[in-house]
């Protein structure tokens, strides 16, 4: 444009203002409000303003609605000089009260919030309704949420789904995220997850954090469409950065599982951050976590214990339990066991009211023991109950013992095979055995020798001595079952060398006398010597034999003698007699260093 262009175009402007001015002087309303917008338009001075303030009032006092609504957002805007909401709010009324829409629409808006007016929800939702009427999506989709949350107007979730309905189809963001949401859980309306997925798209893409959000969980759940984890990761990603905490958290564990994203613990543990700073109490816990255990981060109890009480405080239980663990294992206050103990018990006792079966366990087990408070054997029956009923193994098997001793509660053999059985179904070793033994001995239950022998070898297949001793006993005698003197030696065996004494007795008979495996008195004498250390009479006596005739170890008097005491020492008389006869055929001196053997050994 030239510079004789511009000059015109600028005249021209400035005699249409002039026009304008002297149609507003002689009375023109709609002069009058023109003038206003020309002199309020962005940029103006206070000056301008001020005089545009002066035209809109003419007009308004005409009763011209627009004026009235452009005046009251210049008295209730930041705008001039010295704003007056109350005034303008005056004005948004008087054109709301001739059906002006704009009016309708800041009028609820200031009765919303309270701003130059007491609060008034219910003026608000009427005010609300009658623009939303003619056809506003904003105040439509305002409508919605009034009659979702019950906000001035009784709860209508069907309702309230109408009205985002018609701002959605009028393309408003907001209203297809609040629509999709609907359509996603069926609240107000019947599910739709087809429609609730396409809804959510349209406003994730405007950029609207809770519609991201929503997204991400419906593509990573597979719901109104594909199963695509890369594309939840994505909205989750998108939302985070959009500081939705929730969005962070989820961002967070997507990246430690590399789920829908390579894994990168380090970017997790920032997203737990961020979420945690903003309240999160998920993150709270799993930053608490991550930093307690190490992983993907330096080692920081101390840090990991702030954010986990934080969480804890909230009343999030598994942090309530984490932050427990953390006193329980010395973690923090190590120098102060006993103190530490008390604050265990205490987040044990919150986590266990909030549910967490671990929970429950570790309170009976304090109880029981008094560790960190007071012994309540009755107490502690009911929270190995509670823990039992929730299905905790270890539970289980703690009140078949409880049960089958009488401790803190009346012997009853029939509760204990039960919670035995409970146990054994989870596979706990020592439950399995217990039960077997059950069987075997027709205690709570019939006596049934084939589920005996089925239950202690379940147990033996885990590693545990007692159970493979009696499975081999079982297989040995050919109770349950048949004689597999084969396999009960291989059984046998293997409690031994886990330190079985009486597992260790029975094999070096074995090896003594040629049953079920080739007759070797050196095998024997090991094993006799390995049942003895550990105080089994007989084997003590017949490793003195042993060492007496020099079959599978070296003649030797003073063992013979120092063994024959030990099991003499026991009640068995027949090897008091052979230690007399051993003396016989000793020196002074080995007598002597016999004796003295004997008492080191007893003394240690």
């Amino acid at each position: 444009m030239s510079e004789s262009d511009v000059i015109k175009e600028k005249t021209v402007a400035l005699t249409e203002l002039l026009e304008l001015r002297m149609a507003a002087r002689r009375g023109s309303v709609r002069a009058q409000y023109l003038l206003g917008v020309h002199l309020s338009a962005p940029g103006r001075s206070f000056k301008e303003l001020a005089e545009a303030t002066k035209w809109y009032t003419k007009a308004a006092q005409q009763d011209f609605a627009p004026a009235q609504n452009n005046l009251g957002l210049l008295l209730a805007g930041n705008r001039l000089e010295k704003p007056s909401p109350e005034d303008g709010v005056k004005w948004f009324r008087r054109a709301a009260e001739q059906g002006m829409l704009a009016g309708q629409w800041n009028l609820a808006r200031h009765l919303m919030t309270g701003n130059g007016v007491p609060k008034d929800l219910i003026e608000a939702c009427h005010w609300t309704r009658k623009a939303a009427e003619q056809g506003m999506a904003a105040a439509q989709n305002r409508m919605g949420i009034c009659l979702s949350e019950g906000q001035g107007v009784e709860p209508d979730e069907s309702e309230a789904v109408g009205w985002f309905r018609k701002a959605a189809e009028q393309g408003l963001p907001e209203a297809q995220q609040n629509l999709g949401i609907r359509l996603r859980h069926g609240r107000g309306t019947v599910a739709e997850p087809d429609a609730a997925r396409e809804l959510l798209q349209l406003a994730a893409k405007t950029g609207l954090k809770e519609a991201q959000f929503a997204l991400a969980e419906m593509c990573a759940a597979g719901e109104g469409g594909d199963h695509d984890e890369a594309a939840a990761t994505r909205w989750f990603r998108k939302a985070a950065e959009n500081k939705h905490a929730a969005a962070q958290n989820n961002l967070a564990l997507r990246l430690i599982e590399a789920r829908g994203t390579t894994p990168d613990p380090a970017e997790a543990i920032r997203w737990f951050g961020e979420a945690a700073q903003q309240g999160c109490v998920p993150a709270q816990y799993n930053l608490g976590r991550h930093l307690v255990e190490g992983d993907g981060i330096t080692m920081n109890a101390e840090l990991g214990a702030h954010w986990l009480r934080l969480a804890a405080v909230a009343g999030h239980a598994k942090a309530q339990y984490g932050l427990a663990g953390v006193y329980d294992e010395g973690m923090l206050l190590g120098d102060k066991p006993e103190q530490a103990m008390v604050e265990a018990y205490k987040w044990y006792r919150k986590a266990a009211e909030g549910g967490i079966v671990e929970a429950q366990f570790a309170v009976a087990v304090a109880l029981e023991r008094g560790e960190g408070c007071v012994s309540d054997p009755d107490h502690a029956i009911d929270w190995y109950t509670l823990a039992a009923e929730n299905g905790h193994a270890t539970a289980q098997f703690n009140l078949g013992v409880l049960y089958l001793q009488g401790r803190g509660v009346i012997p009853d053999d029939t509760r204990a095979a039960e919670y035995f059985r409970q146990a054994a179904e989870q596979a706990v070793a020592s439950a399995q055995c217990n039960l077997g033994a059950m069987y075997e001995r027709g205690r709570g239950v019939e006596e049934n020798l084939e589920a005996a022998r089925r239950w202690y070898a379940l147990a033996a297949e885990q590693g545990l001595p007692r159970a493979q001793y009696n499975f081999a006993v079982m297989l040995h005698t050919g109770r349950g079952g048949a004689v597999e003197l084969g396999t009960a030696v291989d059984w046998y065996e293997r409690a031994a060398l886990q330190g079985h004494a009486s597992a260790q007795y029975v094999l070096a008979s074995l090896y003594q006398h040629g049953e079920g495996v080739e007759a070797n008195e050196t095998d024997a004498a090991k094993w006799f010597k390995a049942a003895a250390a550990q105080g089994v009479a007989e084997a003590q006596l017949l490793l003195a034999d042993c060492y007496l005739r020099g079959r599978g170890v070296p003649e030797d008097y003073v063992l013979a003698y120092v063994w024959f005491n030990h099991a003499a020492a026991q009640g068995l008389d027949v090897a008091a007699k052979y230690k007399r006869l051993t003396e016989r055929c000793m020196t002074p001196d080995q007598v002597a260093s016999a004796q003295e053997t004997a008492r080191s050994m007893a003394a240690a």
